[in-house]
């Protein structure tokens, strides 16, 4: 989460920082939510015990799942669940989270045009990643485009062009 869905704080759509009690930022998640997700998790194993090949295929193991009830980020999960739908209800629950258009919108402006976007470019790249226009979420195509395609983006080409 802290690396590579919602991060630490809880962001605008712009990516800035949403502040709480005194002027602080406001955490996305604790030592709970952590806890849940781990036993969302369970289960995984490694193909054939490869333990020493970290490239082996993680495979569905339910006799090491936890199928208790859990509640992680404000989404309940059911009691008895597999493996395979604790992890897809932990993927949906991180792909509705509201850090994660700014947050991934952020990262891949930083990787692909500059390491210091506005407020109003990381807001267009993040409005098109929790919708490309057919209520579709997440879709990467419509993100890079919209990235690369930005306004401020073409700006910049044209300024190195010229200089």
């Amino acid at each position: 989460m802290q690396l590579f869905t919602i991060g630490l704080w809880e962001l605008n759509l712009d990516g800035s920082l949403k502040l709480g009690a005194s002027n602080k930022p406001i955490s996305t998640y604790d030592q709970a939510t952590v806890q849940q997700l781990s036993l969302a998790l369970t289960g995984w194993v490694y193909a054939n015990n490869a333990y020493l090949d970290f490239s082996a295929t993680m495979v569905a193991q339910e006799s090491r799942h936890a199928t208790v009830a859990k509640s992680i980020l404000g989404w309940s999960f059911a009691a008895g669940q597999t493996v395979e739908q604790d992890l897809e209800r932990v993927l949906d629950c991180l792909m509705s989270h509201p850090n994660t258009a700014p947050f991934i919108a952020t990262r891949l402006i930083r990787s692909l045009v500059t390491s210091n976007p506005s407020p109003g470019y990381i807001q267009r790249v993040a409005t098109v990643f929790a919708n490309n226009g057919q209520n579709v979420a997440g879709d990467l195509k419509a993100v890079v485009a919209a990235i690369l395609l930005d306004v401020q983006n073409r700006r910049r080409i044209r300024e190195l062009r010229e200089s």
